[in-house]
């Protein structure tokens, strides 16, 4: 298993996520001027709004002319290049049919709040509320659990784990805010609150609380609303208490022959009942059979 903070490259390269992050922002901050094709810069939104025709082209012939004097400032948006600073010099540029344009790449300040959120995760400096919401944010950001997973190095389980978390501490704030443990309470110890329905979460959190507020305690109560929201449920259902069955069946010499049977508990006066039923049905079925020679093969009560 691959040590924690590790990124592995191949089979036996082994890089720490957190360097390479601070490695990169520092080459971005050396101002090191670099050739940026203009096809992997996005155009510019509602640019007619902002910039005149006349305009861009006095300044594309005085960059064909002295040349471009200031390099343009780009930050990277995946394998594209959006503009900082320099909107119209790209432009001119493009005016001008040019294919790349000198350009300074820094690093945008989502891209830096993003690096600094991942090394207090990875350093286990932030408060469980916090943390929470930092992988919330990263989740929305990325689009999935399992892009956070591969950029925290953690696994899907555990992200996954976070959010729930994160569900019931917001549901449940009250009440946490109440014993003082709404942004300390670990957790870990709302992962058993997350598979209980909305309802009982709060009963649940109580319980947990009321009993120390360790990681025990909250499967504990967790466990027992669960057993009781089962146990009520089961004493809605409909139970059979008896069932009384006459099976008659016809022999090959033609001979009816009567099967009665009582299931469950049930008084002597039921029992007595049924019996008594069960010698008016064979009276009636062997008269039949008597009579029309075609009794009912099988009936049932």
């Amino acid at each position: 298993m691959p040590p924690k903070g590790k990124l592995h490259v191949g089979s036996n390269i082994g890089i720490d996520k957190e360097q390479a992050y601070k490695d990169k922002i520092a080459d971005l901050l050396k101002n090191q001027v670099r050739d940026i094709p203009l096809l992997l810069i996005d155009e510019i939104e509602n640019i007619r709004t902002s910039y005149d025709e006349e305009g861009i082209q006095q300044l594309a012939a005085s960059i064909e002319k002295k040349g471009l004097l200031q390099p343009v400032i780009l930050s990277e948006e995946g394998i594209r290049y959006s503009i900082q600073a320099g909107h119209r010099r790209v432009l001119a540029f493009r005016f001008l049919k040019r294919e790349t344009i000198p350009s300074i790449i820094r690093p945008t300040p989502e891209f830096l709040a993003e690096v600094q959120l991942i090394e207090n995760i990875q350093r286990e400096e932030l408060s469980p509320a916090d943390l929470e919401t930092a992988v919330r944010a990263l989740v929305a950001r990325h689009g999935s659990q399992e892009k956070v997973s591969q950029l925290l190095m953690k696994s899907k389980q555990w992200v996954s784990n976070v959010m729930a978390a994160s569900k019931v501490r917001e549901s449940i704030g009250p009440t946490l805010e109440k014993h003082n443990v709404k942004n300390s309470l670990p957790s870990g110890h709302l992962r058993d609150i997350a598979a209980l329905p909305p309802s009982d979460r709060v009963q649940a959190v109580k319980e947990a609380l009321e009993d120390g507020g360790g990681r025990r305690a909250f499967r504990k109560a967790a466990q027992k609303v669960k057993n009781l929201r089962e146990s009520a449920g089961s004493s809605k259902r409909t139970v059979r208490l008896c069932s009384f069955s006459l099976a008659v069946a016809k022999q090959p010499n033609g001979r009816l022959t009567f099967t009665p049977e009582v299931v469950g508990d049930t008084s002597p006066e039921a029992k007595a009942r049924f019996d008594s039923f069960c010698e008016d049905v064979k009276s009636l079925l062997s008269t039949q059979a008597a009579s029309a020679g075609n009794p009912r093969g099988s009936t049932s009560l």
